[in-house]
């Protein structure tokens, strides 16, 4: 039976990380996210990833990953997750974690968690004074405004339901291309408001991060660009701080590069208080 996009059904915040334990460091997910292409959402499997090698290690919180997009996944099947433990010291541990659906590998995860310790502190980047994201459109709102402006398409997309909500600071950008390539947005996961472990804010955080983040790398060439296809194909996540995801973070982003088919972008995640919660960069490949 065919689902409408906008029918389908979306997971809350722990469905999403609910995951089956199917044997010894093996697991499985049995809820998706759709990324409106066909295909499941690339930040799931980053998510979904860091939650299986959560279960693997104590109490820690991971400081880091690294991921490679290699397969869309099937939407109507479950995903495998198989964690292998590669070293367990005293202040560190690293898990390898692999992404399996229908008997091949769809993604895989280089992640590592830290005890935490006392050392030195800096922050030198700060938020700046973005407008409130209450006082933003949602998307859906901003695709009922401008109906007469947007394709049927797209219109469609920025009115689906999703497992987040995402307020653009600059919405003129969908009209305007500027001269350089930049996204601010804020976002937020309201039904993760019901997890009370800090880690599994972690899992969402890395699930969050994939979100909206190629497309910053599209937004200086505009609707002449022609792109017509763009999916990640690397993504690496540092955490500093622990994070409420239920509650707003701004996302800066910008692409200094974009070339031979593909494009590299980078972003910073804040608080609504100004602390610097992750640094993300992504390549993606644009066709």
């Amino acid at each position: 039976m065919n689902i409408s996009p906008n029918t389908r059904y979306i997971p809350t915040a722990s469905e999403m990380l609910h995951l089956d334990e199917i044997g010894k460091d093996r697991f499985r997910a049995r809820h998706n996210l759709d990324n409106m292409a066909g295909v499941t959402f690339g930040g799931q499997a980053l998510g979904q990833s860091l939650a299986a090698a959560t279960r693997t290690v104590s109490n820690w919180q991971c400081h880091s990953l690294n991921g490679f997009f290699m397969r869309g996944g099937m939407i109507d099947d479950t995903i495998d997750y198989v964690v292998e433990r590669l070293s367990d010291s005293r202040n560190f541990a690293t898990r390898r974690v692999t992404a399996e659906q229908g008997g091949r590998v769809i993604f895989e995860l280089l992640c590592s968690f830290h005890a935490g310790e006392q050392g030195l502190s800096h922050q030198f980047t700060d938020l700046g004074n973005p407008p409130d994201p209450e006082s933003l459109l949602s998307l859906e709102m901003f695709a009922q405004q401008n109906s007469h402006r947007l394709p049927e398409q797209i219109i469609a997309v920025l009115s689906k339901p999703y497992i987040f909500e995402l307020r653009m600071l600059h919405p003129e950008h969908y009209f305007e291309s500027p001269d350089t390539a930049f996204r601010d947005f804020w976002i937020r996961t309201p039904s993760a408001a019901e997890l009370g472990d800090e880690r599994d804010h972690h899992s969402l955080l890395a699930l969050m991060s994939d979100y909206w983040l190629p497309g910053t790398i599209a937004v200086p060439h505009g609707s002449e660009a022609g792109i017509k296809f763009l999916a990640s194909l690397n993504h690496s996540l540092w955490i500093h701080a622990a994070v409420k995801v239920d509650q707003w973070l701004l996302c800066r982003t910008e692409s200094h590069w974009a070339g031979n088919g593909r494009g590299l972008v980078t972003g910073k995640i804040f608080s609504q208080s100004g602390e610097l919660i992750a640094s993300v960069a992504q390549e993606a490949v644009l066709r």
